[in-house]
C-alpha cells in the first residue's frame, strides 16, 4: 500500500491532548483543506500506521508558521506512538526562526542533527513540507524538502532512545508568545510525495442512499470535533450512508481513501463497526472494529475501492458514498 496514513483534522490525532482548529483562510489551501490543526501546549500524535511500523518512508504536509516563530520550534514530527513525541522533527534552527532544521527529540531534549544554509522559512505563508526518511537507525539517510526544493541531507544516527521504527506523525502544541504553528495535510507513504499534490478532505454533506441510523450528518461533521450528538442505533448489521463533498478542480491519481469516524459502544449490542463505501450503488465495508465504551478514532484505509477491487478513480469519486454499519 503505497500510503501508510494520511489525515488533515483533529479526529486524526487522537493521542495526547487537545487538538485547535483554525479555520482562518491563510492558515490552510482551500478547496484541499477545511481547516488547519495545532495542539494545546502539548505534542500529539495521530493512531499508529495501520500496516505498522517503519523504518523508511516519506512525509509530506503543509504548515503556516506565525511571524513570532522562534529558535528551536517544531513543526511535525514522524514518532513512535508508544512514546508520545520522540523520533524525528522538522522544526526552527537552533540559530535562526527562519531557518528549516532536522531535530532527535526524546520528548524533553531536542538535538539539532543539521539545517539548512539559508533562511527559508518564510512566516505568514503557507510552507510545504516534504521529509524522506531511509532506515531509520545508526546508518539513516534524511532529505527534507520546503517547497519541493532539498534543503536539508543528513546521513548518520538517528536514532531516540530505545527507538527502532516509526508508527505516527507527532504534531507540535503552542509556541511562545500564545500562537501557534498551524498543519494541515499531512500524508505518509511508501513513495516519493513531491508530486503529490496533496490531501483533499471529503466531508459529509447530507444523508445518502441509505439513512438506517438516528441523527443527522451536522452533528457529526463539524471542524471541530464534539462526540455530544452521535448518529447512533441499537441494531446489528444496519448501514448509515453520507455523501460527501466533490473533489476540487484538476486531475487526480486517487492514492487512497481513509475514512476517520469516532465511535463507543453502549450497553447491549452492536459491539462493532465496519466503515466502508456505496460505490455506484453497491456496498462493501473493511473488517470489523471493535468499540470500547470511551469515544475514540476508528480509520479504515483503502488503496483499492472495496467494491469493485480496482484502484479507486476520480471518474467514480463524486458520487462516491461513505458507510457505517453496526456490527454485533
Amino acid at each position: 500500500m503505497p500510503i501508510l496514513w494520511c489525515g488533515s483534522e483533529d479526529i486524526d490525532f487522537p493521542v495526547g491532548g487537545t487538538v485547535v482548529v483554525s479555520t482562518t483562510a491563510s492558515h490552510f489551501r482551500a478547496g484541499y483543506a477545511r481547516c488547519a490543526i495545532h495542539g494545546s501546549a502539548v505534542y500529539l500524535h495521530s493512531n499508529p500506521f495501520p500496516a505498522g511500523a517503519v523504518t523508511s518512508c516519506w512525509l509530506t504536509f503543509f504548515s503556516y508558521e506565525p511571524s513570532n516563530i522562534t529558535t528551536s520550534d517544531f513543526l511535525a514530527g514522524l514518532v513512535l506512538s508508544s512514546t508520545a513525541a520522540s523520533g524525528l522533527w522538522v522544526g526552527s534552527s537552533t540559530s535562526s526562526r527562519t531557518r528549516l532544521a532536522l531535530f532527535t527529540f526524546d520528548g524533553t531534549t531536542k538535538v539539532q542533527l543539521a539545517a539548512e544554509s539559508g533562511d527559508s522559512l518564510s512566516p505568514a505563508v503557507i510552507n510545504r513540507i516534504d521529509v524522506q526518511l531511509v532506515n531509520y537507525g545508526a546508518t539513516a539517510t534524511v532529505n527534507v524538502y520546503l517547497n519541493e526544493t532539498l534543503l536539508i541531507t543528513f546521513s548518520g544516527d538517528v536514532r531516540v532512545g530505545a527507538l527502532v521504527n516509526i508508527d505516527a506523525v507527532g504534531l507540535r502544541g503552542e509556541i511562545a508568545g500564545g500562537n501557534f504553528i498551524n498543519c494541515s495535510e499531512f500524508i505518509v507513504a511508501d513513495e516519493d510525495t513531491r508530486s503529490f499534490p496533496g490531501l483533499v478532505t471529503l466531508a459529509l454533506t447530507g444523508a445518502g442512499t441509505t439513512d438506517d441510523w438516528t441523527g443527522v450528518y451536522s452533528t457529526i461533521n463539524q471542524t471541530t470535533l464534539s462526540d455530544a450528538a452521535p448518529n447512533y442505533t441499537n441494531v446489528s448489521d444496519k448501514d448509515q450512508q453520507f455523501n460527501i463533498t466533490d473533489l476540487p478542480a484538476g486531475t487526480f491519481d486517487i492514492k487512497a481513501i481513509k475514512i476517520s469516524a469516532r465511535a463507543a459502544k453502549a450497553a447491549g449490542t452492536p459491539t462493532q463497526i465496519a466503515l466502508g463505501y456505496n460505490s455506484g450503488g453497491a456496498v462493501a465495508v473493511g473488517p470489523t472494529l471493535a468499540l470500547t465504551e470511551a469515544y475514540a478514532t476508528y480509520e479504515e484505509l483503502d488503496s483499492v475501492n472495496p467494491v469493485t477491487g480496482v484502484a479507486f478513480v476520480q471518474s467514480e469519486m463524486n458520487a462516491l458514498q461513505l458507510n457505517a454499519r453496526s456490527k454485533a
